[in-house]
């Protein structure tokens, strides 16, 4: 990823398949996978969030878009794009 930083941020609610700890038998568990859209409009899917927006250098601004992010997550597609750092939102 380069230094810059992305303008939009989407989130996903993905089921995926997995095992329990204890007897390894099989289950579905739900994740969420995030896209980013930067200023130029390349899109980069399935990334890890806190790299990508630096949360360790700027709490703040990560948690506000997480948080954003998850509230109009889609179930299955991809939710509405909020911005970075507000976690607004976008209008479609």
């Amino acid at each position: 990823m380069s230094d810059i930083m992305p303008v939009h941020v989407r989130a996903t609610w993905v089921a995926r398949e997995g095992r329990s700890l204890i007897l390894r038998r099989p289950r579905l568990r739900r994740g969420i996978v995030y896209d980013v859209r930067f200023a130029d409009g390349t899109v980069h899917h399935e990334v890890h969030l806190s790299t990508v927006l630096q949360g360790a250098r700027f709490p703040a601004d990560y948690s506000a878009v997480v948080r954003g992010a998850e509230a109009v997550a889609g179930d299955g597609t991809p939710g509405v794009w909020v911005d970075y750092p507000y976690g607004q939102p976008l209008p479609e």
